[in-house]
């Protein structure tokens, strides 16, 4: 606490206060037992402390005014306090000459009290007082102005006066010293003054230049602890002032840094001598600096070192910049890219090693050059206008430029320029940083090459095609005028790869593609897709006719002989067109639509060409539409079966019922078979919904015998699902699982219009089969072209004459002989024989009439659900219509 000054000043303060307080009560105290008289004893001693209150008084009025500011540098002693105080205040003259007249008046009335003569007992030490507190305080005037105030009052109050020739020796030796040694006091306070005054100004330039100084001053003792230090070190640090005096570096920075810079400071006492060295030091918050430091040690008036002296300059800054410019140097050096720096006059001021190796130039032969000294000659001026347009735009630019080298040789090079600006946002310098390209370049030519060109025969290639088509297909739309895709593929050339070997395969494709091209137009483009298929894009085509003439060219040049070196072959091809807009397709369509089309022109026989019909397209897309909604169908279940009746137009007895599927369409309702049979002909899904219909008809039959209604069913089967692998298997598994339907109550209808392919295998199967217990019926019998083959040879147990036929035989002589004469052939080959299509009674009469005693159709009942069979029967039964048959007949 006692370290700073202000509490130094407070201690010594009070320490004065109390010496004079206690010389002053035991002084006064033995001058007052001088006198015995009790009156003048009190009056004495009011007077004594009258006295006492205005010097105090006057004492502390200065002593508070003298007290420093806690910031406020030390002090040379507590008398320069007091005296520089006033000075500092700039209290009037006039202030001090008062005090002088009060203090002087105080004195003298204390005196006058005092029961002694003053003529012959004078006491005048007394009056030194204000004399010296009046010098001390204001300098000479107020001194010597207090000593004439003094001995004036004196001698004007001592009987008799002391200048007088009857005053005695004594007295007026005491007077005469009083003014003398005023005189001396006042003197020497005055040069006490000046000195004072000198050593503030001093000071007060120190303290100015210490303060205001930007680099940290700092005074160390020689435990290491800070005595002084200005705001430029705190603000180093981070803490004030105050918190510094006192402390060590162990609390200011790291222990490291800490240690090192104690171990320096003791060096530097020891060796006695002023060094200047850099010194890295790391605060507590982790802040890494670096200071250029000067330390010298100071001395006592006896030569012995009591300290250390520092002044430190923050150089971390200085240092990054510098660490940032060798960096910088090295990296232009060593750069693998030409670099040149330009001045704005446009002249080359430095260039580096890579410079000359890119362009041959040295450096001595391209400083002060300008940058034309490198032009290639190929780039027009307009160029050159964007390029520095951009440069003082945007103070950049990039981009590739064509130069031409010291030897004359042209390079590419990628070139960058950045505009480099002063403080004052002028441009200093502009920098060039290129690198050459050439062979870069070179290499993306070559890579663009193979990207889109074939490699054989150096046609464009698919993606390159893709491209162009793109292009040929927005200018059609532009120009009204059409494209045309004609995708060809060559005929038998696998066999001529096999014989002749893959290189004379490979020569022939060349050949070929150099006959084509002799045909084709400018615009028309020409290219390999792989293997031997070719695509040619026509451009410009007025329509379909005169795209015709382009295909007979193009078979025609395809059909020129092709020298292979050994032999000469010719070739054909075969070429699908699509034309574009009237194929509206995107371009992979229109591709896709000339491949299909090339695929219909090799089954029409080969070396001839096939125009895309979109309306066939459409139409196949809506059938693998309707498909997909038939897949979707079967996998949620929305094929339903209805029944139609089969009886005995003898008996009446209903013998079975045929299976009939319909689709519970979400839209459109219930929709007959009619509608989409025929579009799962010869699909896989075909054997689906037929495996689909085997095994509800049987859980239907299965469900009615459990109702006590034995009812034999009859299932359609396409030729397809009847020759695969599985239907044997499948139909077994089926019947196993209805364990409680006889087999032969399953009869399996195969048209006889379906195209059996491979009739021994149908046969076979179906024999197999009927060990099984299943029936076979061949229905729609009279309208194939090979009934009686059929016949002969398939192991089927009913015939099932066409409704076609026998709709119209009550008006028609033609079909009612085709049914008589089925009727025949059935009893010749010993086959059941059932009508189907019967609309009225009548036609039931005349049917059992022939001798066709089995039928079914509209006359007898509508397919039925089959919640509603059981029903029917019943009813059936009841109306006995066939008795009614020999009346209709």
């Amino acid at each position: 606490m006692t370290g700073h000054p202000r509490n130094r000043f407070i201690l010594i303060a009070i320490a004065s206060y109390v010496v004079f307080g206690l010389l002053w009560i035991l002084l006064s105290d033995h001058l007052l037992l001088l006198f015995a008289d009790v009156d003048a004893l009190t009056r004495l001693s009011t007077a004594k402390g009258v006295f006492f209150v205005i010097a105090t008084a006057a004492l502390f009025f200065f002593l508070l005014r003298a007290v420093p500011q806690r910031d406020a540098m030390p002090r040379e002693s507590l008398l320069g306090a007091l005296t520089f105080s006033i000075d500092r205040e700039r209290r009037p003259h006039w202030f001090l000459y008062l005090f002088a007249v009060v203090i002087t008046a105080a004195v003298l009335l204390l005196r006058l009290t005092i029961p002694v003569d003053l003529g012959t007992r004078p006491m005048l030490i007394l009056f030194m007082l204000p004399i010296v507190l009046c010098a001390l305080l204001g300098g000479l005037g107020p001194g010597l102005f207090a000593t004439l105030l003094t001995a004036a009052a004196t001698d004007l109050m001592a009987v008799p006066h002391f200048h007088s020739a009857t005053a005695s020796a004594y007295a007026q030796l005491q007077w005469a010293s009083l003014v003398l040694n005023g005189l001396g006091v006042s003197l020497l306070s005055a040069m006490l003054h000046r000195s004072l005054a000198k050593q503030e100004v001093n000071r007060r330039m120190l303290d100015v230049v210490v303060s205001g100084n930007t680099d940290a001053v700092f005074v160390k003792d020689a435990q290491g602890s800070y005595l002084l230090a200005n705001a430029a070190a705190a603000a180093f640090v981070g803490k004030p002032v105050q918190d510094i005096i006192g402390q060590d570096d162990r609390t200011l920075f790291d222990a490291a840094s800490a240690q090192a810079l104690i171990s320096k400071d003791r060096d530097i006492m020891a060796a006695g001598m002023v060094q200047t060295s850099e010194e890295q030091l790391t605060l507590p918050d982790g802040k890494a600096m670096v200071f250029l430091v000067t330390k010298g040690p100071m001395s006592d008036g006896k030569g012995r070192v009591n300290g250390l002296f520092g002044i430190a300059r923050d150089i971390t800054e200085r240092k990054r910049v510098e660490l940032a410019l060798k960096e910088a140097a090295v990296v232009f050096d060593s750069s693998y890219e030409g670099i040149m720096v330009v001045s704005p006059a446009g002249r080359i001021t430095k260039v580096n090693t890579a410079f000359t190796r890119i362009t041959g130039y040295s450096a001595e032969a391209a400083v002060g050059q300008t940058p034309a000294l490198l032009s290639s000659g190929q780039h027009d001026a307009a160029f050159y206008r964007e390029m520095w347009e951009s440069v003082r735009r945007h103070d950049f630019w990039r981009g590739e430029i064509w130069n031409r080298r010291q030897n004359g040789e042209l390079y590419s090079e990628l070139l960058s320029i950045s505009v480099v600006r002063d403080e004052q946002g002028q441009v200093s310098h502009y920098i060039g940083i290129f690198s050459d390209i050439t062979q870069q370049k070179a290499h993306e030519a070559e890579l663009e090459h193979i990207a889109h060109f074939d490699p054989l025969t150096n046609l464009p290639n698919r993606r390159l095609l893709s491209d162009r088509l793109g292009q040929a297909i927005l200018h059609s739309t532009r120009s009204g005028k059409s494209c045309a895709v004609c995708f060809l593929d060559l005929d038998g050339f696998k066999a001529i790869n096999d014989q002749y070997g893959h290189a004379a395969g490979d020569q022939l494709l060349i050949g070929v593609s150099a006959n084509l091209k002799t045909v084709l137009r400018a615009d028309d483009t020409l290219a390999r897709l792989g293997g031997d298929e070719f695509v040619v894009l026509l451009v410009d085509v007025g329509g379909s006719e005169e795209c015709v003439q382009v295909l007979e060219r193009l078979l025609a040049a395809i059909r020129q002989e092709v020298d292979l070196g050994d032999t000469v072959v010719r070739a054909s091809a075969s070429i699908g067109v699509s034309l574009y807009p009237q194929d509206n397709v995107d371009a992979d369509n229109l591709l896709r639509h000339a491949d299909q089309a090339m695929y219909l022109a090799k089954d029409a026989g080969k070396n001839r060409y096939r125009m895309f019909d979109p309306e066939s397209d459409r139409k196949s897309q809506e059938q693998r539409k309707e498909l997909e909604q038939l897949r979707h169908a079967l996998a949620n279940d929305e094929f339903v079966l209805y029944y139609q009746p089969k009886v005995s137009l003898d008996s009446g007895d209903i013998i079975g019922a045929e299976a009939l599927i319909r689709w519970c369409h979400p839209e459109r309702g219930l929709v007959p078979p009619g509608a989409f049979l025929p579009l799962l002909h010869g699909t896989e899904l075909e054997n689906a919904v037929d495996e689909w219909v085997i095994n509800t008809a049987l859980a239907q039959a299965s469900a009615w015998h459990d109702a006590g209604l034995s009812m034999r069913v009859s299932v359609n089967v396409s030729a397809g699902y009847l020759l695969a692998p599985t239907f044997y298997s499948d139909l077994a598994r089926a019947l196993q699982c209805h364990t409680n339907v006889p087999p032969e109550h399953l009869e399996l209808e195969v048209l006889e219009t379906a195209a059996i392919a491979d009739m021994g295998q149908a046969v076979a199967i179906m024999q197999r089969c009927r060990k099984l217990g299943v029936r076979f019926a061949l229905d729609d019998f009279g309208t194939g072209y090979s009934s009686l083959t059929y016949l002969r040879k398939l192991p089927v147990d009913t015939l099932k004459i066409d409704q076609s036929f026998v709709r119209d035989m009550l008006n028609d002589a033609d079909d009612l002989g085709i049914v008589e004469g089925v009727i025949q052939l059935a009893t010749v080959f010993e086959r059941q024989v059932i009508a189907e299509g019967v609309e009225t009674l009548q036609h039931g009469a005349v049917l059992r009439r022939l001798g066709c005693h089995l039928v079914q159709g509209y006359g007898i009942a509508r397919p039925l659900a089959a919640d509603a069979f059981p029903s029917w029967c019943r009813q059936w039964q009841t109306d006995a219509a066939w008795h009614t048959l020999g009346e209709a007949s």
